[in-house]
């Protein structure tokens, strides 16, 4: 799970799970387009949708740009 703490981004570990996007068995985490848990591999497909979507959960940031 990834969540936003008092100002501070935690990522704890979680159990495998299949990805909403490519049924694969994996680690997820809800960067999705429309916060789908998806696995590393889904997320390198659109990098720029990967981290506005992680921005979003961890800092509360709606706009975002590497």
């Amino acid at each position: 799970m990834s969540k936003n703490i008092n100002g501070i981004a935690v990522i704890y570990a979680e159990a495998e799970q299949q990805c909403d996007l490519c049924g694969n068995i994996s680690e997820l985490r809800s960067y999705g387009h429309n916060g789908e848990c998806i696995c590393y591999e889904c997320g390198m497909k659109d990098e720029k949708t990967t981290d506005r979507m992680m921005a979003k959960v961890l800092f509360g940031v709606e706009d975002f740009e590497r």
